[in-house]
This record gives structure tokens, C-alpha cells and sequence, in this order.
């Protein structure tokens, strides 16, 4: 019995140093894999896109879903995704990549601000993740998009951690698991990662620019104000602010560590010069061009007026909240799994250990890292708990992130601090066992003192005991120092709770493939300047944009005045349409009636027959049969495939 409980875990052992080596084969060549596994995945069409949405309308969803779904499940929520970003870059294949866009709205949208799509400008020298698209179509062009940003924020966020621990490689590639794959970033794939992205860039290229030489200087020249372009036009101010600060806080702590290596002479100076010029050159190119439409977007009821003080966030938002660890698997009652989601971090076991880690490592050079880190944890923390008084809030830009946003960026934070601490506790044998016990006792009894009535509505205690004592384990690895244990164990949590949200996934048949899809785009292939308009859902204009069809209502980033001043000249409904929004549309013979939606994003309009015909309206695309207006538009195609039919304005 005692041989083969010893063969087993000589078996495990042999195992974790099998892994050792694959992984440090893979940092070591990790450039050059990141190249291949890019060509291959856009070669075979590989994207994490949840465009399967699309197939659920119709009829044969079954035969389609297995031609575009390889693993996982696209998820209905994610539709800023695969309703918004992906429907608006695939219509500016329509419109040879121009930068104003009449497919989207009657006056023509800023393609730039809308979503940040792929536009043939100057601009793009700071948007390779859209190249794909201009260079090979949409279809590979989606798979471009989608793997480029995952596979440089793995890389960009190893290199950090590597600079935050000063060369540890273990700890820096489970940062870069930690950061990539965290739930809130895949939750939330679109819109927050290419923030994350740019701020490591521009976190790594000025540390490695003021502490290389010759020819790496050169290549952190050009790489500097790209990110930094790139960084700003992420338009996304709630993450932008928290996050710059953060990366620029440590990029000035670990320069002052550094100090003797710095290689940076003043002759260099021209460089930065250089950097400066182009990088302001650019934006001010962009920001002079797009000025009205920036100015109308920042104009909006939402989400342009918004002043946010912080505040209402409980001792909890310093933990990682536990749903996120089923988020994947099990739907959330009481919210989104969006909402919910979180970073995976122990930022609360090293705010309770700081002092002791500080006492035996006040020399280490490091602790300048760690408490520019703890800094940024309280300041945010203040905002999110207590809030900001409003001048400060101004002062400080706060009043830009609403607290909900500062949790993401607080988790990113704690994943970075997380990072730093293991490296610390790591080095040197830290705290007794007295210490260790004590503190992962209170760690677990502060998890379980956070869990609440709604929780319990989600989850069982059954669950939440097995999932806290969980944490408290990984905790005890760490402390003790079981470094391969708590590193794969680790991992494997944070890659079940976040690499299986999105699905991994083929094609474009889901958006081109149906019969629907194809006739909409033969009718705009040959009737290029008519309009159209989609009845009664939230789904079809945007599926009519990706296929260039000049949608009425397709989703706006800011109002098209150009349309709604033709049915509404003295802007009497102006609150309901001066916004973000998707807006769907039905037909009656009764008079125009404008209905807020269930959230600030959306709003229904229903349209009178004759505000309908006073809009350039040629196609009706409609869910279901037409009802109202039937005298002025007749049918011309009928779905078999499901209820959805296409109607042509009849000329009398």
C-alpha cells in the first residue's frame, strides 16, 4: 500500500517537473509561438466571437451551430460584442473603410468613435488589432482581431510581471494567466481589454526604453507612441483614468528602483521629442476631424452626462467575488454575469500580511513597488467605499468612473499586488505558522461573513464552503511556499473560471451564411443608396449593417440629428434619442410614440406610418408580418427559415 500511494505521488511529482520544463520552454520561445499559433488560428478562421447568436433566430440553428462552434457556447450577453463592435466592423467592408459611415444612420456615424472599427486613416497605424480586417476581409479579419488581442495581452502582461518581480518568470507567466484570463476581462472582452493592453504596453516599452540599449531603444521608440495613440483612443475615460495612473505610478517606482540601470543619455532626448510629435500629431488629426462628432457623443443623456462621486461599495469589493468562479457554467438570477464578474486576486491576504512583509523586507529595493501598489488599493478603495467630494472628484478626473468600473481596475490592481507579494513572501521564509494559520482563518471567515441572501439565491452553502475552502488552501500553498502546487493549482482555477466564457469558434456562417442574410445583401448590392429600416427587433438592423444595408436604426454611438429632425424638428423627444442606444422600431397607423427602454441603452420607437414614409425608407425588414402601412410597401421575400419577411416602399 505504502509503494503505491509512494508511486503516486512520484507519478504527480514527475508530472509537475514535465510541466516545468514545457513551461519554461515556452517563455523561452515565447515570441516566436505567440507568431504561430497567431498565423495558424487566423488561417483556420479562429475567433472567440459569440456571432453564433445569430444562428438561434432561425430555424436550423442545430445544422449551423455545429459548423461555427468548435468548443464552449457564445453567450447572449456579450451582445456588446456580437451586436455592436462585430455587426459595426463588418459594415465598413461596404463602405471601402471610410471613416464617415451612412450605413449606420441616415447623416453618416464617425466610425472611429463608433466602436473604434477599422478606418483607412492615419489612425490605423495605432489599431493593428483592426488591420485583419482592411487586409484579408471579415471573416479572417475577425479571427485577426480576436486572437492578436488576447495573444499580446498574455504577453504584455508576462513582461510587466517580470519587470514588477524583477525577473521571475513563475510568478510573471501566472500574472499573465491571472490578468488575461480573469473573468472580468473575458466578460467583458470588448470593451476593457484594449486599455489593459495599451497601459502594460506603454508600461513596458517607457521602462525598457529608459533601460536598454541600441538597437531595443530603436524598437521601443516606435512602439511608445503607437501605445500611447492607441491608449487614447480606447475612448473609454472610467478605465482609462484609473488604470494610466496606476501604470504610470509604477512605471516612475520602478525606474527610482532601478535607478542604476538606467542607460538613457541626454542626447536621447531627441527621441522623446520625436515620440511626442507624432503621437500628438496623429490624435490631433483625430480629434480635429471627428470634433463634432466627439462633441455630440460627450453631449449624450447617456453616457456622456454623467458626474460620478464613488461610494456605496462595501468592505467585500476588496475580494474576489465568488460567483465569478461559476459565472461560466451556472446563469446569475439577481444580475448579469457580466455585472458580476471579477479579477481573481489574494490582495486582501497581503493588505492583512503588509506590515509583516514590510518589517522583514523594508531593505529589499522591491518595497518601493509594493507600496506604490498598497497607495493605489486605498485610494481606491476610499472612492469605492466612501466617495470623493465632488471638487476632488473633478480634480483628480474620479468623476469620469463610477464605482463599478473602479472594481475592475481595483482588481487588476490586486492582481498586480498579488504578483508582488508572492515574489516578496517567496524570497524569504516570512511569517510562523502561528502567523499563517491565523491569517487564513480570518480570510476565510471574512469570505463567508460576505455572503448573503442573494448569493444563497445563486448558489448553495454547499457551493460557497467548497469554494472558500478552496481559496484558503491556494492561500496556505502560497504562504507555505508550496510554490508548484499553489502556481498550477492556481492556473487551473483561474483558466476554468475565465478561459471558458467565450466560445472557441469558426467563421462568419452565422452572419453570411442564412438565405435572410443572403438576400438582404443581394438587395443592397444592387440598390446601394436605398434605406432600411428593421421592425419589431433589437437584432436584424444590425445583422442588415454587416451585410450593407443602410439601416435607419441601426445602433448609434451618438444621435443622428440628420433623421430625427425630420420627425421631431423641435427636438421635443431629444432625451430619448440623444444617447448611446439601439433602437427598435414598429410600425403603426397611430401617431408616433417614443417608449424609454428597460436599460439607459436602448428605447423604442413606435412609428407612425407617415413619419415612416417621410424618412428616405425603401426596405422593410421586418420580424414577423407587417401589420400597419401595409398599403405602402408590399412583400417581396419571405424567410422559410423562420418569420421574417422583406417589404418594398410601392411608388404611386
Amino acid at each position: 500500500m505504502g509503494q503505491k500511494k509512494e508511486g503516486v505521488i512520484g507519478w504527480f511529482l514527475s508530472l509537475l517537473e514535465f510541466l516545468k520544463k514545457v513551461v519554461l520552454f515556452i517563455i523561452k520561445w515565447r515570441y516566436l509561438i505567440a507568431l504561430i499559433v497567431f498565423v495558424l488560428c487566423v488561417a483556420f478562421k479562429i475567433h472567440g466571437s459569440s456571432i453564433n447568436e445569430y444562428n438561434k433566430i432561425f430555424a436550423n440553428y442545430d445544422e449551423y451551430k455545429s459548423e461555427s462552434i468548435i468548443l464552449g457556447t457564445s453567450r447572449s450577453i456579450r451582445s456588446d460584442e456580437w451586436l455592436g463592435h462585430a455587426p459595426y466592423f463588418m459594415s465598413q467592408y461596404y463602405n471601402d473603410y471610410e471613416k464617415n459611415n451612412d450605413l449606420v444612420s441616415l447623416g453618416g456615424h464617425d466610425m472611429i468613435l463608433g466602436h473604434n472599427t477599422p478606418v483607412k486613416d492615419i489612425t490605423m497605424v495605432a489599431k493593428p488589432f483592426t488591420w485583419g480586417y482592411i487586409i484579408l476581409g471579415n471573416e479572417y479579419g475577425l479571427s485577426w482581431y480576436w486572437c492578436l488581442r488576447l495573444i499580446l495581452l498574455i504577453l504584455v502582461s508576462f513582461e510587466a510581471c517580470i519587470i514588477i518581480t524583477k525577473g521571475n518568470k513563475k510568478v510573471a507567466l501566472l500574472g499573465a494567466i491571472m490578468v488575461a484570463f480573469a473573468p472580468a476581462v473575458q466578460w467583458w472582452f470588448v470593451a476593457a481589454v484594449d486599455v489593459f493592453i495599451w497601459g502594460l504596453t506603454l508600461f513596458v516599452a517607457a521602462y525598457y526604453f529608459f533601460t536598454t540599449e541600441k538597437w531595443k531603444r530603436w524598437l521601443f521608440t516606435a512602439i511608445l507612441p503607437v501605445s500611447a495613440i492607441a491608449y487614447v483612443m480606447a475612448l473609454y475615460p472610467p478605465l482609462q483614468i484609473p488604470v494610466g495612473l496606476v501604470m504610470l505610478t509604477l512605471f516612475i517606482v520602478c525606474l527610482i528602483r532601478d535607478k542604476k540601470e538606467i542607460t538613457f543619455k541626454k542626447k536621447d532626448i531627441w527621441r522623446i521629442v520625436i515620440m511626442a510629435l507624432f503621437a500628438l500629431g496623429v490624435l490631433g488629426w483625430m480629434l480635429w476631424n471627428s470634433r463634432d462628432a466627439i462633441v455630440a457623443l460627450y453631449s449624450t443623456v447617456y453616457p456622456g452626462k454623467r458626474v460620478s462621486l464613488g461610494g456605496g461599495e462595501g468592505i467585500g469589493g476588496l475580494f474576489t467575488d465568488l460567483t465569478s468562479f461559476v459565472l461560466p457554467y451556472k446563469q446569475i438570477p439577481y444580475s448579469n454575469s457580466s455585472e458580476v464578474s471579477t479579477f481573481i486576486q489574494f490582495a486582501p491576504v497581503l493588505l492583512m500580511l503588509y506590515p509583516l512583509i514590510w518589517k522583514k523586507m523594508k531593505r529589499d529595493k522591491n518595497m518601493i513597488v509594493g507600496n506604490a501598489l498598497l497607495v493605489c488599493i486605498i485610494v481606491m478603495f476610499v472612492f469605492m467605499s466612501v466617495g470623493f467630494p465632488e471638487l476632488l472628484a473633478k480634480l483628480s478626473l474620479f468623476s469620469y468612473i463610477d464605482s463599478f468600473r473602479m472594481e475592475w481596475a481595483y482588481g487588476f490592481v490586486g492582481v498586480l499586488f498579488t504578483v508582488w507579494g508572492i515574489d516578496m513572501i517567496w524570497k524569504k521564509q516570512i511569517f510562523s505558522k502561528k502567523q499563517i494559520f491565523g491569517v487564513i482563518a480570518i480570510f476565510g471567515f471574512l469570505y463567508i461573513c460576505l455572503v448573503g441572501s442573494k448569493e444563497l439565491s445563486y448558489l448553495s452553502w454547499k457551493y460557497y464552503i467548497v469554494l472558500i475552502v478552496g481559496l484558503m488552501i491556494l492561500v496556505f500553498l502560497m504562504l507555505k511556499r508550496y510554490q508548484k502546487l499553489f502556481l498550477v493549482g492556481t492556473a487551473a482555477v483561474v483558466l476554468a473560471a475565465g478561459a471558458t466564457v467565450n466560445p472557441i469558434a469558426k467563421g462568419t456562417t452565422a452572419v453570411f451564411g442564412h438565405p435572410l442574410e443572403q438576400k438582404i445583401r443581394e438587395i443592397a448590392s444592387d440598390d446601394k443608396d436605398a434605406h432600411w429600416i428593421a421592425l419589431n427587433t433589437i437584432l436584424l438592423q444590425q445583422l442588415g449593417i454587416a451585410n450593407g444595408a443602410k439601416m435607419l436604426n441601426a445602433l448609434n454611438f451618438y444621435p443622428d440629428y440628420t433623421k430625427w429632425k425630420i420627425i421631431d424638428p423641435d427636438g421635443k423627444y431629444d432625451d430619448y434619442y440623444n444617447r448611446y442606444a439601439h433602437l427598435v422600431v414598429t410600425l403603426t397607423d397611430d401617431d408616433t410614440e417614443y417608449i424609454s427602454g428597460v436599460t439607459a441603452d436602448n428605447f423604442t420607437l413606435k412609428l407612425s406610418c407617415d413619419d415612416a414614409l417621410k424618412w428616405p425608407t425603401k426596405y422593410l425588414l421586418s420580424a414577423g408580418k407587417l401589420n400597419a402601412c401595409t398599403e405602402n410597401f408590399e412583400e417581396i421575400y419571405a424567410d422559410t427559415e423562420g418569420e421574417y419577411y422583406i417589404y418594398e416602399r410601392v411608388t404611386k
